[in-house]
């Protein structure tokens, strides 16, 4: 079950592509974290039973198969008050991720990040204390998490490495946290304890300076995209 409830977080995906949709579905239900995905590759925004039967907890909108989406976003929020809605995007530039925000959705994320940075944004979401999530685009005062881009002189070393304070344990717990383990499997796998592993995490947090599970997991995209 998801660490962040303790219950089954339901997922409905709108998209134009019936190949996503099932890799999406395969992805988040493989997760291991308590998410179920509800509906069928063929439901669209406006369908009545994303309301009346599924009831999801969010709704993933693939922003480039869906080009009527900001339209139906308002009418999504009166049929479905209490789903998040999360868009995702192939677009890094900052205008459709504002136009988005300001459309009144809960998070959007880019398609190029890992599928542990989707399962972290569903997570919050979905977290008692939720918070708007932004991976991608450049606009405040959401989280501004793009891909660093590469400097002419290529990138420096502290781009390419993790503080020299992370010591080698923390460095197996980020590990961990990438491959989409909660606190009790890592807990696990290292043979210690759950206080001992948030002991870690917070530790972690501090060096890197990250607040959550969520930045760290994209900190750790960013660096292996460039080395």
């Amino acid at each position: 079950m998801t660490e962040v409830l303790g219950l089954t977080i339901k997922v409905a995906i709108i998209t134009g592509q019936y190949l996503v949709w099932i890799g999406l579905q395969t992805i988040l239900e493989s997760s291991n974290r308590g998410i179920q995905v509800v509906g069928n590759p063929s439901q669209y925004i406006t369908s009545p039973e994303l309301r009346t039967e599924y009831r999801p907890d969010v709704i993933i909108i693939d922003m480039e198969t869906e080009r009527d989406a900001m339209k139906s976003i308002a009418q999504l929020r009166e049929s479905s008050p209490d789903s998040k809605v999360l868009l995702l995007s192939g677009f890094e530039g900052k205008d459709p991720v504002r136009e988005a925000l300001e459309c009144g959705v809960d998070g959007v994320i880019l398609k190029i990040h890992p599928p542990s940075v989707m399962i972290a944004a569903i997570e919050a979401l979905c977290s008692p204390s939720h918070h708007h999530v932004h991976i991608g685009g450049d606009v405040t005062p959401h989280m501004d998490l793009r891909r660093p881009s590469r400097s002419k002189s290529g990138p420096t070393k502290e781009e390419l490495t993790w503080p020299e304070a992370v010591t080698d344990r923390e460095r197996e717990v980020i590990s961990l946290v990438r491959q989409g383990l909660s606190n009790k499997d890592i807990a696990c796998q290292l043979s210690i304890s759950d206080s001992t592993v948030r002991h870690h995490l917070t530790s972690i947090f501090d060096k890197v300076g990250v607040s959550n599970r969520q930045k760290l997991l994209v900190h750790a995209h960013h660096l292996s995209s460039l080395i």
